[in-house]
């Protein structure tokens, strides 16, 4: 577009830090903020709102917060996005004060609003705070809580340890009761406590509803083997391998020098595979080294 001498225009712009914003290319995105600035272009709200989100989404805070405080009108999207933007980096409290000024403001928070609101919570274990927080949307903004709030909730209460609590929730609301992924979440949460009984109890409901799901398995396997229940392990494997179960191979990825590079677990298509595989190898040495060193 460029080489064309085609000039860009708001929403070229916007569609391009939407872009930024789902690969989390942050110095790509910065790039297009430093072209607006430069070229003096025209920005409007769904454009200031883009770059919000893109910084936000990149884990950018302070680029974040500054987009927003120039902002001439805050409106709901605005203001969810600052409060993920904080909630989704361990600023918990930083998107519960935001959230606070929300609230004085003509703004009302929706459904969205509020997911932001108790992922902070979960994230940094502020459980009663959290709790508080489900109850208002329900209370206060007449918001039904969906799949999500629950999921949060679920979570939050997982991560403390009050596991009966949790399921005492998905138990008595029917739609959510036999909901596979806050399922798993609780299941998850057992695997972290170490509470075989229940966690048992979870995994037979999620392999009766998903019997391919080679996730439950494992994470049932890793139950038994936090407890050492070592013949329980064993049972566990070779149904796994009786059913031909095998674990997906993980995805990451990498920005350097404005390059998106991605990694499987397992995968050397990648040109420099070779170079980095031997970079891990020397660094995990070194590591190896210290650890002796130290002990």
């Amino acid at each position: 577009m460029k080489e064309a001498g085609v000039r860009p225009n708001a929403i070229t712009v916007t569609s391009i830090l939407s872009a930024c914003s789902q690969l989390a290319a942050l110095e790509k995105g910065k790039e297009i903020h430093r072209t607006v600035i430069d070229s003096e272009f025209e920005t409007n709200e769904i454009m200031m709102g883009a770059l919000l989100d893109m910084y936000a989404k990149c884990g950018a805070v302070d680029e974040a917060l500054n987009v927003f405080n120039r902002l001439p009108d805050r409106d709901l999207v605005s203001w969810t996005s600052m409060i993920t933007a904080y909630g989704s980096h361990g600023q918990a409290l930083e998107a519960l004060k935001l959230f606070g000024e929300m609230q004085q403001s003509n703004a009302k928070p929706d459904g969205v609003t509020l997911l932001a609101v108790l992922s902070a919570c979960s994230h940094v274990g502020l459980v009663d705070e959290g709790c508080h927080y489900f109850n208002q949307m329900i209370t206060n903004y007449g918001i039904k809580p969906r799949i999500e709030h629950y999921s949060c909730l679920i979570d939050l209460l997982g991560r403390a340890g009050r596991l009966n609590e949790a399921y005492e929730i998905l138990q008595r609301t029917s739609e959510i009761r036999e909901d596979v992924d806050l399922l798993s979440t609780l299941f998850s949460a057992c695997h972290l406590h170490r509470d075989l009984d229940l966690g048992v109890k979870i995994a037979r409901l999620l392999i009766e509803k998903n019997p391919d799901d080679h996730s439950t398995y494992i994470m049932l396997s890793n139950t038994y083997a936090s407890v050492k229940k070592w013949d329980e392990v064993k049972k566990v494997r070779l149904k796994m391998k009786e059913l031909g179960l095998r674990k997906n191979p993980g995805c990451s990825w990498i920005e350097i020098n404005k390059k998106i590079h991605p990694f499987f677990v397992g995968d050397k298509s990648h040109p420099q595979s070779e170079m980095v595989c031997e970079c891990l190898t020397f660094l995990a040495s070194h590591m190896e080294r210290d650890e002796l060193l130290s002990n």
